[in-house]
């Protein structure tokens, strides 16, 4: 079975080891190591800097600190129980459908779990210390929350595969320290498995010329563009602006540099170094109309993100 339980609760935990006066600035320790879900989480309950702290001290240390004897104690038990039980009862709980995982964590103690959407699909999010001030058993709510969002949600095809290739990219990329080879995988991998991505290629800054981007690793028909200034075509405007470019019908773009005549729509996702300068960019195009969805940009941004964290 997919590894569907992940339990973030020690990293909320953490805030223990502060002063209570300090618990805010544990809160936003936390929120940077898990950003787009703490994010979100602010968002659906309208979470400002002075609500959070308000509810940060309304909470008493001495509860925090049984909880977190309680999680210390019980948690493994209470994990082996809910993947046991999803794992009996796969189909029910419709585990292949791949678009949704569930994150246990600590949280403010105001709701037992939110669905958040991410690139990969939806997480549900359970709070396990709401859980603990109110007597309620986790491994319930985590069944009732599957169920109803499988219940109320079709299949989302597309976000179940970027979650699978994401979790291979993202592997591959912890296991090699080579990052042409890291390219080469990525590009193959993109190419391989999404049937819309019908070229995919990076495109380097050259050595010399810091505005000049070269051709790297690629799949597709072959391209007569190995050179591209910056601000030129689609690729030079997601170098020179640093932001990615999504065309969805490239006859439509006036500065469009035409690399196929089956080429209908192309996204340019670029690649900034840790002290904000331009790398390259991973480029792919497409030859149907208007492909791309807010997934695209989300999923293939992650996976230039975590590039970046490990190799620049």
């Amino acid at each position: 079975m997919r590894s569907i339980l992940q339990d973030f609760t020690p990293e909320f935990l953490k805030i223990l080891n502060k002063d209570k006066i300090f618990w805010f600035d544990g809160w936003r320790e936390y929120k940077q190591n898990k950003p787009k879900i703490i994010r979100e989480y602010e968002k659906l309950e309208n979470l400002n800097n002075e609500k959070i702290k308000k509810y940060l001290g309304e909470i008493k240390r001495k509860d925090l600190d049984m909880f977190k004897q309680y999680w210390e104690n019980n948690f493994l038990q209470i994990k082996k129980d809910i993947v046991m039980k999803l794992s009996r009862n796969s189909e029910y709980f419709q585990l292949k459908r791949g678009d949704f995982v569930v994150y246990v964590t600590g949280l403010l103690g105001l709701k037992p779990f939110y669905y958040i959407e991410t690139y990969y699909g939806t997480v549900i999010l359970i709070d396990a210390f709401y859980h603990f001030l109110n007597n309620i058993d986790i491994r319930k709510t985590v069944e009732n929350a599957i169920l109803k969002f499988i219940n109320e949600n079709p299949v989302n095809s597309k976000k179940a595969l970027f979650a699978k290739l994401l979790s291979q990219i993202e592997k591959y990329i912890y296991d090699n320290n080579n990052i042409y080879k890291v390219m080469e995988k990525i590009v193959k991998i993109l190419y391989e498995n999404v049937d819309y991505y019908n070229w995919v290629g990076f495109y380097l800054t050259d050595d010399k010329d810091k505005n000049l981007l070269i051709l790297g690793s690629y799949l597709g028909e072959p391209t007569e563009h190995i050179k591209i200034p910056f601000g030129s075509g689609i690729c030079g405007q997601a170098a020179s602006t640093k932001n990615t470019f999504v065309v969805q019908d490239v006859t439509k773009e006036t500065n469009y540099l035409s690399c196929s005549d089956k080429t209908k729509s192309e996204i340019v996702v670029p690649i900034i170094d840790k002290n904000g300068n331009v790398f390259g960019e991973l480029d792919i195009d497409s030859h149907k109309l208007e492909p791309f969805t807010v997934e695209d940009t989300q999923f293939l941004e992650e996976i230039i993100s975590l590039f970046v964290k490990k190799f620049l």
